[in-house]
C-alpha cells in the first residue's frame, strides 16, 4: 500500500471589525508634538532618517516601500526606522501577512509636525 504525502495550504483572511478601524484611525499621526530630549535632535536632522520620516508623515510604509521610495538598501532603512522607533518619532501602524505569509510591518510618523523644546543646564 502506497501513501501519499498531501500538502494542504490555508490561507486566513481576517474581517475587519469596527474596533479595529477605530484602533487604526487612533493610530492617525497627531498634528504635531513636542520633543523634549536634546537626542532626537540628530536623528530628526539626519539626511537620511529625515527622508524616511518625511515619507512616513505622508503615509504608512513598509521597509519594501520605503527601499524603493529612497533607493536605500533594506537594511539601511532597518536601521534607521530602528533609530527613529528608539527616539518615538515613528511607530509600527500594522502588521500583516503577504500573500508568501511573511509579516510584514508597516510605519507611521506619530505626528505631521515635530517641534523642539529643549534646555540645557549649565554649570
Amino acid at each position: 500500500m502506497k501513501r501519499r504525502l498531501v500538502w494542504v495550504q490555508f490561507r486566513v483572511v481576517k474581517k475587519v471589525s469596527q474596533k479595529d478601524k477605530h484602533k487604526e484611525e487612533k493610530l492617525q499621526p497627531r498634528e504635531e508634538i513636542t520633543l523634549t530630549d536634546p537626542c532626537a535632535v540628530p536623528i530628526v536632522f539626519h539626511e537620511k532618517k529625515g527622508q524616511i520620516l518625511k515619507l512616513l508623515i505622508e503615509k504608512e510604509m513598509t521597509i519594501i516601500d520605503l527601499k524603493h521610495a529612497t533607493g536605500m538598501n533594506p537594511g539601511t532603512v532597518k536601521r534607521h526606522l530602528d533609530d527613529l522607533l528608539q527616539y518615538e518619532l515613528i511607530r509600527i501602524s500594522k502588521e500583516r501577512l503577504s500573500e508568501y505569509s511573511i509579516m510584514m510591518k508597516f510605519y507611521r510618523a506619530v505626528a505631521k509636525k515635530f517641534n523642539f523644546n529643549i534646555t540645557w543646564s549649565g554649570n
